[in-house]
């Protein structure tokens, strides 16, 4: 693999050996394996402490490089080690856990999401600390977790825990990319979310389909609840769910405008969609639907028979899951809450939710003087031609740190619009990957 430097040659060992590790997060594999392989990394570029706290199951790395002048401010590193599945296999072109390099790209689960960010800055930094005799302008903390493709379990806990070692000036978020057209973006936020589990049972057992004409079965029943959630143009039916959405700054609906590369026709083209889009008569409605509205989802459903043939069944239980995007100031459990109490005002009496996972969500305005400072680097590196969005449609714990820390946000990484993260033949493309390095370091040298 192709690198210009010894120290980048190292440091791809370093992420091959990583994305070796099929640290699965929905399956608890490899997660201890790799936290420690990364506190190893840590530990060879003699950072000044360096923690794997696994109180909350999902292992935690923490680690703090000081700098070497006084009032030096602190920048916060957030990254996580957990990837998707690799599954479907047979669609992958090289092993998924092998960190293979073709078409100028490189391949592999992890390498966009999120292991290759995590590298291309440990390399950023190893780099910085060789050339400047090991010593920093800038005090930089490292939080990487091993949750996050699974809602961030404990992190919350662990950043409340760990709140006093990691307070902060400005958090580099966990990737990041060029959009479709060719722009490096700058996120400022991410959606919240709130999922859930629908269970209908109406009998004892499944009974057969004659007694259709006299007796409800279990889909019906949850069909109609599901439906009844949701309005017939994509807006969400159950009261209250809207009383407390932060609605956007002008500011913030001036930068996903002009920024957003996202309307109908790429919806159409790119997914080959043959359903109508809602909530698009025009653009700045489609757009402000996407990043500012919270949005309904049935992730599946399940009842019956579903094997080759038929049988004729009238299912007792039938169940599906749902979720959620939240907005600011939506609460997770809140919502979760007008979900439940609109089941039992509509007398859904057979049809139980659960509560299964949350986050709240963040959005900012991308103003602050640190973000100015990111911003400007960025051009230095990336040209001129960047994107600034406030918030993304996509979820991820930003408000935990922000929430912690009062600091702001920046979504930068080595990705672009054809990674295929979580996807088979996830990839980023090489340019791309040293283009971030040089970035990260940029951004040390700009507390000197």
């Amino acid at each position: 693999m192709v690198a210009t430097t010894k120290i980048r040659q190292d440091y791809l060992e370093k992420l091959a050996q990583l994305i070796k590790i099929p640290s699965v997060s929905a399956k608890k594999t490899g997660l201890k394996e790799a936290s420690e392989l990364i506190g190893s990394f840590f530990k060879e570029l003699k950072a000044d402490q360096v923690i794997i706290d696994d109180q909350y199951e999902f292992p935690l790395v923490l680690a703090q490089f000081k700098a070497t002048k006084d009032n030096a401010k602190t920048l916060l590193i957030y990254n996580h080690y957990d990837v998707q599945p690799a599954e479907p296999f047979d669609l992958w072109h090289s092993d998924p856990w092998i960190l293979t390099e073709r078409d100028n790209k490189f391949f592999g689960r992890g390498i966009d999401d999120d292991k290759g960010n995590l590298l291309a800055r440990l390399t950023a930094l190893a780099e910085y600390l060789k050339e400047n005799n090991h010593s920093l302008p800038v005090n930089i903390d490292f939080v990487v977790e091993g949750s996050e493709e699974t809602a961030s379990c404990g992190l919350a806990n662990y950043l409340k825990k760990h709140a006093q070692f990691l307070k902060n000036d400005l958090v580099i978020w966990e990737s990041g990319g060029y959009n479709n057209k060719g722009q490096q973006e700058i996120g400022g936020g991410t959606k919240g979310i709130v999922t859930f589990d629908l269970k209908a049972k109406t009998a004892g057992r499944d009974l057969h389909s004659s007694f259709a004409p006299v007796i409800d079965s279990a889909a019906w029943q949850l069909v109609a609840a599901i439906n009844s959630l949701r309005n017939s143009d994509g807006t969400i039916a159950i009261k209250g769910v809207y009383d407390t959405v932060r609605k956007p700054s002008e500011r913030e609906q001036e930068l996903v405008n002009q920024y957003s590369t996202i309307d109908e026709h790429l919806l159409v083209d790119s997914f080959q969609l043959t359903a109508p889009l809602l909530n698009s008569q025009t653009k700045t409605e489609l757009l402000k639907a996407l990043y500012f509205s919270p949005a309904l989802n049935i992730e599946g459903i399940q009842s019956g028979y579903q094997e080759d043939g038929v049988k004729t069944v009238l299912p007792a239980e039938a169940t599906a899951k749902l979720e959620i995007r939240l907005v600011p100031d939506q609460d997770p459990h809140d919502i979760f809450q007008k979900v439940v109490d609109h089941l039992k005002n509509n007398h859904f009496d057979n049809v139980q939710a659960e509560y299964t996972l949350g986050e709240t969500p963040y959005r900012s305005d991308l103003s602050a003087p640190e973000i100015q400072r990111v911003i400007k680097t960025d051009k230095q590196i990336y040209g001129n031609d960047i994107s600034l969005l406030p918030t993304t449609p996509g979820t991820g714990p930003m408000a935990y740190f922000y929430n912690n820390f009062k600091s702001p946000i920046a979504a930068i990484g080595i990705g672009y619009s054809d990674s295929a993260d979580h996807a088979p033949d996830e990839n980023v493309r090489i340019k791309d990957y040293f283009d971030h390095v040089d970035f990260t370091k940029e951004l040390i040298k700009s507390y000197e």
